[in-house]
Formats: C-alpha cells, sequence, structure tokens
C-alpha cells in the first residue's frame, strides 16, 4: 500500500473567481459537476474508508472549479469528518478568501487554511482572478483563529511586484508563503534576490525573509502523495489532478 500525504475533498460548481488558469479546465467535465449543496457528498464513505486504511492524517477542502467556503454545508461535514476518520486528521481549507470574513465561525473550525492571493494590486489581481476585489488579507490574518497560510501563482503579471509582494507579506505577519509555478509551465522565474535559501520541502526549495518561511512550489518536481476525492464521486490516486489513472478510462 503505498503511503499518501494528505487527502484531497474536492469541490465543484458555479464559482466567486474566474481564474484563468483554473485546474479543472484540465479535467473531464463530468468531475466538475456541482457539489455544492449535496450531503452526503458522491463518494464519501468509499472515501473516508480508504482514508482509515492508508491511516491519512491530513485532510484538505479544495476544488477542481470552485471555492470550498461556497459549499452549503461546510461545518457539517467537517463536524461528520471528525466523528468517521479514525485518525484524528488535521483538516485544512484551501480557498480564495472571499468569504474567509463572512464565514469566520466556519473558517475558524479548520485546523489551519491556505488563501490563494496573487496581489495586492486590484488590477494585478484580476488578471489572476477575474475580479478586482481583492481579499482584505491583513484583516483575515488578524482575525483568524488558525495558522494562515498564502498560496501565490507566479507569471508575468505579478513577476514585477514580487519583491514588494513579498515585503507586504512579511509586514502583515504571513508566516508561511508559497510561490508557485503553474501546472505546466515551462517558463523560468528568477528567485527574489532577497530570499535566503534554508532547505527544501518535498523536492521543492524552501527560502526565508525575516521570521517569514517562503517555499518555491513547482508541481512537476514535487514529490507529494495524495488521494482525492472527486465532485462526481471518483476516488483518485494522483497528487497531479490532471494525471489521474481514474480519469484516464472515462469520459469527459
Amino acid at each position: 500500500m503505498v503511503e499518501c500525504d494528505f487527502a484531497n475533498i474536492l469541490f465543484a460548481g458555479p464559482c466567486n473567481r474566474r481564474c484563468p488558469y483554473c485546474i479543472g479546465r484540465l479535467l473531464p467535465e463530468r468531475v466538475n459537476v456541482s457539489n455544492l449543496d449535496a450531503f452526503p457528498l458522491a463518494g464519501l464513505d468509499p472515501f473516508i474508508a480508504e482514508v482509515n486504511r492508508r491511516g491519512i492524517r491530513q485532510l484538505v477542502f479544495t476544488g477542481t472549479v470552485t471555492d470550498p467556503q461556497l459549499y452549503r454545508h461546510e461545518a457539517r461535514l467537517l463536524a461528520l469528518l471528525r466523528e468517521r476518520v479514525s485518525t484524528g486528521p488535521r483538516i485544512s481549507l484551501h480557498t480564495n478568501g472571499a468569504l474567509a470574513l463572512e464565514k469566520l465561525d466556519v473558517f475558524d473550525q479548520y485546523d489551519r487554511a491556505c488563501i490563494s492571493f496573487p496581489s495586492f494590486e486590484p488590477s494585478t489581481y484580476e488578471k489572476h482572478m477575474g475580479s478586482r476585489q481583492v481579499p482584505p488579507l491583513a484583516e483575515i490574518l488578524r482575525r483568524a483563529r488558525i495558522p494562515v497560510k498564502v498560496s501565490c501563482v507566479v507569471n508575468e503579471h505579478n513577476l514585477p511586484e514580487l519583491p514588494e509582494f513579498l515585503e507586504r507579506c512579511r509586514a502583515i505577519g504571513v508566516r508561511r508563503l508559497v510561490l508557485r509555478r503553474l501546472y505546466g509551465e515551462t517558463r523560468a522565474w528568477e528567485i527574489p534576490s532577497v530570499l535566503e535559501r534554508r532547505g527544501e520541502y518535498r523536492g521543492n526549495p524552501v527560502y526565508a525573509l525575516g521570521e517569514m518561511e517562503v517555499t518555491w512550489w513547482d508541481f512537476a518536481a514535487a514529490q507529494s502523495t495524495s488521494i482525492n476525492l472527486f465532485a462526481d464521486g471518483t476516488v483518485g490516486t494522483s497528487y497531479l489532478l490532471a494525471r489521474t489513472p481514474e480519469l484516464s478510462n472515462t469520459a469527459a
């Protein structure tokens, strides 16, 4: 049995952002069927059984084409997982942060959160997220009771802002930041010189800026493993969603 670092629960449906590089565009349409109103989720029982069988302790609420905080039964599902997963899981939220303050009571029921946040500048943010409404990251960090990591996709739109972005994140109290290359990206981005190399994690380099940890994440280089519950109930076994073998023999 292959050990897994974590298990993803993937949500699909209408979204409050329109990211041009949304991973769901690389997946069969049927796995992007909306599950935002579903309880229990399709495939949840075999997924939980597999999590327990493999002894997975890290669970993640994330999405293929939507944000998990748009799920109507978020708190209810959290409670169910804490009751039925036998490993004493640490449950994380991967979100765009648009609803974090509005649903702060639920946000704080996770053990930790990761917010996708590519820029403080509305015009740049819009190029990444399809909206000029930049979530109030500093306020989220101030009010949240759980650790919050920031994940920033780096491309040609925000690369010139990167030194200022790093400093601003450090200044508002971000403790962990991930700079992400898009899946399939072939262009090379230069690592800002202000970052000091500290080590590596899962095959990717880790740097520091003061007390802030900065990981440079390349999906192709990542030595991570996961299982994934897709919205249609499929349980996939590839960390790279677009390479999920359980989807390769099914019609899009």
